[in-house]
């Protein structure tokens, strides 16, 4: 494991760990826009729906993109990643499917 002697040897000398209660932060995050698209595993994985928006995956994210106005929407119910999904033909049904 070549990579663990870097990852030991980077830590500074003076570093000193904080004591953490375990508790989570008190922030609050929305993700706003995502720069990724998987392809180097799949195939088929962009679709236009019928309001001219088109869907895709990159990781367990499912999103929905609106060309016109630069947004997104996004579907986070996979605790793994998206590797397939099916559009109706009525293009307004998404189904997909994670690999876990």
């Amino acid at each position: 494991k070549p990579w663990k002697g870097v990852i030991d040897n980077s830590v500074p000398s003076d570093y000193k760990p904080s004591m953490l209660d375990g508790a989570e932060p008190d922030a609050n995050l929305k993700l706003e826009y995502v720069y990724g698209y998987r392809c180097h595993d799949v195939r088929n994985n962009l679709r236009y729906t019928n309001d001219d928006h088109f869907i895709y995956h990159t990781a367990a994210l499912g999103i929905c993109m609106n060309p016109l106005k630069n947004t997104q929407r996004f579907h986070f119910g996979h605790k793994d990643d998206i590797m397939s999904f099916a559009l109706h033909p009525n293009g307004k049904v998404i189904a997909t499917g994670e690999i876990g």
